[in-house]
Order: C-alpha cells, then structure tokens, then sequence
C-alpha cells in the first residue's frame, strides 16, 4: 500500500452486524488479514484488524473506544477504488447510513439513547465540512441536559472541522454550566485548535 492513501469516513457498524461480519466479507473480496491488534485500554489503543490484497483498497475494522461503536474504513490509492469499496461495504454490511444518522437524532423519542446516537452521529460524519451535521452537533449543545451536551463536545473530535472553535467558545461563554463540562469543552477546543492551526 502507498503513503498517499484516500480514506473513507467511519462507517458505523449497526447491532448484529460484527468483525466476524467483516472478515466474511474480507474473505469474498479476496483479501487476507494483515493486523490484528487486540485493544489495549491502558495504552489508548482501539481493536483493529486489517485486511488487504498485494494491491488494491484495504479493509479496516476498529471498534471506538469511547462509544464502544464497531466501523469500517477503506483505504485506498485512488478516488475511484475508494468509492467502489465503499458501494461494496454499503451493500454487503448493515452500516448505517449519512441521512440515518442524522435521522436518530432528529426523531430519537427515547431520552436515554440520544447521547449514544450523537455520538454515532459524530464518529460516522462525513470527512469533509457538512452543514446538516454540524447544525445537529449545535442543536444538541444547546439541550438542557449534560449528557447530550458532552456528547455532542465529543462527537465534535471525530471529524474535528475547524468551524466547531467557534462554536464551542460560544458554548464557554454561557454561565451556569458545570465544571467537568466546562473542562471538557476547554480540552476539545485546545485540541481543535492545535490540528487546525
């Protein structure tokens, strides 16, 4: 595999649907597995398993370590391989799509699962700046209640776009705020800023 490598946004793994699910379809594809490194918490280090041919895309599964969320991502040398690797696992795996993650958070009745599908949200948003993605992260800052908040700071650090520093130095004006939360935003936003600088 070359060092100028296209990559695919995290496409998030739906219930059922696992790294032996992956692997099968490794398997069809043709390509045989090339790391599996199990995940280590101490060392900050994700599951993740690798498969690739001599050339062409390569499969990579990972499980997040802070929602526990199984993903795909492809690599790949070119635009094309990248798009038509993507169709493939789109087609084969049960991932959810860009419009349904978006979807759980507008429509989602259950107050215990929203933080959960913000930060699906978060982890399966597309690589480049999208408006729809980033008004549903603002929307949920702005719920009443501290755990969709956090969640929508840590869906944040997924595809960390620079115009979420605005938003959060928004966020850090407004008083009656905990100080774990508080913290929180100041450490994502540091972070923010030191890869978009």
């Amino acid at each position: 595999m070359g060092s100028n490598l296209f990559l695919s946004r995290r496409m998030v793994l739906r219930p059922g649907t696992d790294e032996e699910s992956v692997d099968e379809l490794a398997a069809r594809l043709g390509l045989a597995r090339h790391a599996d490194i199990p995940m280590n918490e101490e060392e900050g280090v994700p599951r993740q398993v690798i498969w690739h041919a001599e050339t062409g895309p390569a499969l990579n599964y990972r499980e997040d370590m802070f929602s526990a969320l199984p993903y795909v991502v492809v690599t790949a040398e070119n635009s094309h391989d990248l798009s038509e690797f993507v169709d493939i696992v789109e087609a084969v795996l049960d991932t959810w799509r860009v419009p349904e993650l978006l979807q759980t958070v507008d429509a989602n009745a259950e107050p215990n699962a929203l933080p959960e599908a913000i930060l699906r949200m978060g982890l399966g948003a597309p690589k480049e700046f999208d408006q729809d993605f980033f008004s549903h992260v603002r929307d949920a800052l702005g719920v009443d209640r501290e755990d969709v908040r956090e969640a929508a700071l840590l869906a944040m650090t997924y595809q960390p776009w620079s115009q979420y520093e605005t938003l959060i130095e928004n966020f850090l004006e407004q008083e009656g705020m905990s100080e774990p939360l508080e913290e929180t935003a100041r450490i994502i936003l540091d972070e923010l800023e030191g890869m978009n600088s």
